[in-house]
């Protein structure tokens, strides 16, 4: 059984058999490669205006550089407000519970953000065959919030978004 999927098993109550990969892509900022990030589902996927339909889902973030944990906060404080879907003490608030959870990363780290809709968020690092439960927000807003970084239709990263529910450019 893969490793991923086992990982994904021991931190959820889903079988590791019921977790599958879908699309991955490569997040750029000029000519720098940041992160591959690979989503992970539990059943199909459907993002509509709604917001997302699925029992749970989770993205895999591979680092391909060094990030502080302050730039990947303030990269998603950014992009919630720039999408202007929540208010301002909402993520306020968010950004202050991220700021005791999120680690400086390393090239080759592997962050995992494990999303249940309707609940909140856990966060999970994983080294080798180790893993460490890093935090959990249970706030079923900030659940939509996050995942609209990657899947809101006017997210920063169109080509990723298309890469991770594996869209046709249109």
């Amino acid at each position: 059984m893969p490793e991923n999927q086992v990982f994904l098993a021991s931190h959820t109550p889903y079988e590791a058999t019921a977790w599958t990969p879908s699309g991955s892509g490569i997040l750029t900022w000029s000519v720098f490669s940041i992160y591959r990030a690979t989503l992970w589902s539990v059943g199909s996927l459907t993002v509509s205006e709604q917001g997302i339909s699925n029992p749970s889902f989770a993205l895999q973030f591979e680092y391909l550089r060094n990030i502080s944990a302050d730039y990947i906060i303030e990269a998603s404080q950014r992009e919630m407000l720039r999408l202007g879907l929540h208010t301002d003490a909402n993520i306020q608030r968010w950004i202050l519970a991220m700021r005791g959870i999120i680690p400086d990363t390393s090239r080759g780290d592997l962050l995992w953000i494990v999303f249940t809709p309707g609940q909140g968020v856990r966060f999970l690092s994983q080294k080798f065959a180790q893993s460490e439960l890093l935090g959990e927000i249970a706030d079923a807003e900030f659940c939509l919030a996050l995942a609209d970084i990657w899947f809101h239709p006017d997210c920063h990263s169109a080509k990723l978004r298309r890469s991770l529910l594996q869209e046709d450019a249109a």
